[in-house]
């Protein structure tokens, strides 16, 4: 006789999963448990940078001091119209840059970095570098009433020369774009002071080379040198 088999119940039925179905990973859920990006409010920005020092190929920069400073350090980055570059220092204040150009405008980036590689907010300045002078001022022509000069030219983009001749009471200014010139009119016997300063094309202009002369004497063709005081 033959046994009769009863029809399985479907909630008798087992579950079968295809392992080549992926199963949710928790961990991989959108939101939960991925790295962190580094957040730069986490490291205080230099703040307001001080330019302590400009002359004419370095410039020093001072910064307000943090709360804990050693787990800090500081990159600037540096440029001008022709030149661009960057150094990395230990976060303390003051940070001197040199071998810059004279007379010319660096803009400043800085930034500061924490050990974990989380940066700050870069705080950016611009800095003129001081005009270089003329070399040396040689007094090359003397008379009772004029005296003649000439310089040797700095490095840099020079547009024009002030050149001033002074005296007790007398003042004389002139503008130049050559590296020479002539005052006349000047007393006989008289000490002069002669100032030349560089102009440069961006508008800078530099501190004056200094020299001295007197003129001669309307009865006597001897040349006198005049020291500064």
């Amino acid at each position: 006789m033959a046994e009769s088999v009863s029809a399985m119940d479907s909630s008798d039925e087992e579950e079968y999963y295809d392992v080549s179905d992926p199963f949710p990973d928790p961990c991989c859920e959108e939101g939960k448990n991925t790295p962190a990006a580094p957040e730069s409010d986490n490291v205080p920005p230099p703040g307001e940078v001080i330019v302590l020092n400009s002359d004419q190929e370095t410039v020093s920069l001072g910064f307000p001091p943090t709360e804990n400073s050693a787990g800090f350090r500081l990159q600037l980055d540096y440029s001008c119209e022709t030149h661009s570059s960057s150094l990395t220092v230990d976060d303390s204040s003051p940070v001197k840059v040199d071998g810059l150009i004279p007379g010319t405008e660096y803009t400043f980036s800085i930034t500061r970095i924490a050990d974990n590689g989380n940066q700050s907010k870069a705080t950016s300045l611009s800095v003129f570098t001081e005009p270089s002078p003329p070399v040396q001022i040689t007094v090359d022509q003397v008379s009772s009433e004029s005296l003649s000069l000439h310089w040797d030219p700095p490095a840099g983009e020079v547009e024009s020369y002030i050149v001033t001749c002074c005296s007790e009471g007398d003042i004389m200014k002139e503008t130049t774009d050559t590296n020479k010139m002539t005052f006349n009119n000047l007393k006989p016997g008289e000490c002069y002071f002669l100032e030349v300063s560089t102009k440069l094309r961006n508008g800078r202009i530099s501190r004056p080379t200094v020299t001295s002369a007197n003129t001669r004497t309307m009865h006597t063709n001897q040349q006198y040198n005049c020291m500064l005081e």
